[in-house]
């Protein structure tokens, strides 16, 4: 037998006072994840993506949305071995990445480095960058705003497509 209804919006009301408690709102790629303290990550696929600065890649990456507040959103992201995205910068983040899986030449600013599985790199704001995979490669990438709107940029830089990242109601 189910809980009774008082109790579970008791414990949702909980819950969203935990989330709530960050500063800003907490945002998820999918609504029923909203209030939630766990989100099943593993349970979800990722949606390709072709950020807006992209010149000549098509979905470079697919990236499936972790969880976001106003000043960071951190995402896992595959690319196919041989994908290479345009050279950027990020005038409003800086990023510190977690390489999960392959191997991958990242260019940060003059330098080129090679990022196998178990390194981590930052690239800061403003700074230009590049991603070659080496081989079929995942990434899990925390992106810290300093200055707040992590959600606004986010779907400004997807184009508010279906990974489009939804705030949770406050």
């Amino acid at each position: 037998m189910g809980e009774a209804p008082s109790a579970v919006r008791a414990r949702k009301g909980k819950r969203q006072e935990v989330v709530t408690a960050v500063t800003g709102p907490v945002a998820f790629m999918h609504p029923e994840d909203i209030g939630k303290l766990v989100v099943p990550g593993s349970r979800r696929r990722g949606t390709r993506l072709k950020p807006n600065y992209a010149t000549h890649e098509d979905g470079v990456d697919t990236v499936k949305v972790l969880m976001a507040t106003d000043t960071m959103i951190c995402f896992e992201a595959f690319r196919p071995k041989g994908a290479v995205d345009t050279a950027h910068q990020h005038p409003d983040h800086h990023s510190m990445v977690y390489q999960k899986k392959g191997r991958t030449r990242m260019r940060i600013g003059e330098e080129t480095f090679t990022i196998e599985a178990g390194d981590t790199y930052f690239h800061p704001m403003g700074v230009v960058h590049q991603h070659e995979a080496l081989e079929d490669s995942v990434r899990i990438e925390t992106k810290i705003y300093p200055k707040g709107g992590a959600i606004r940029s986010w779907n400004r830089l997807v184009g508010g497509g279906p990974s489009k990242v939804r705030q949770a109601p406050t």
